[in-house]
């Protein structure tokens, strides 16, 4: 009796792990989601490559946690391949590109903005206050080695994506 209840055990706990392909695409989402460490460690080497002083940083940090934090998705289909799966995924993040865009437009008609240091603030301004949802689908590719799926590093596209801000009027 004891090794059957083992047995039953062990299968529930095996059919319990998620070993598929979708699994990792929507891990490596949650880690967004989540502020896992490496993904605030990537913003934070972003904002320590860029010329902003504290008020800025704090503010795009901010601008992007919100981003991170309200990132919505849904797998929408999974096709197999042998070893190889293409997971399509809609995700709903804030349009930065938008907010970007509009704060280009009310740069280049004033002359208030006159050092690079007013149009970052105006840019990440506006990106703070954008409300505006924007919905893309996104194809990730996942292949099955040494017994694992593995995600393929995602391009910069679908990084701009996540982030709300590809630029998709050049589509």
């Amino acid at each position: 009796m004891k090794k059957i209840v083992v047995l039953i055990l062990c299968l529930i706990l095996c059919g319990c792990t998620k070993t598929d392909a979708r699994y990792e695409v929507e891990s490596y989402l949650n880690k967004f989601k989540n502020h896992d460490e490496a993904v605030i460690s990537s913003l934070n080497d972003i904002l320590d490559e860029n010329e902003l002083d504290s008020e800025d940083k704090e503010l795009y940090e901010l601008v992007m946690k919100r981003q991170y934090t309200d990132l919505e998705y849904k797998v929408k289909e999974e096709r197999y391949n042998g070893d190889v799966a293409d997971i399509t995924v809609l995700i709903k993040v804030y349009d930065y590109e938008k907010s970007k865009n509009e704060a280009l437009e009310e740069i280049n008609n004033s002359s208030e903005y006159d050092t690079s240091e007013k149009k970052i603030h105006l840019v990440l301004k506006k990106m703070d206050e954008e409300n505006k949802r924007i919905e893309y689908t996104i194809e990730f590719k996942v292949n099955y080695q040494d017994d694992k799926w593995v995600l393929e590093k995602p391009d910069k596209t679908v990084l701009e994506k996540i982030h709300g801000i590809y630029d998709y009027e050049e589509d």
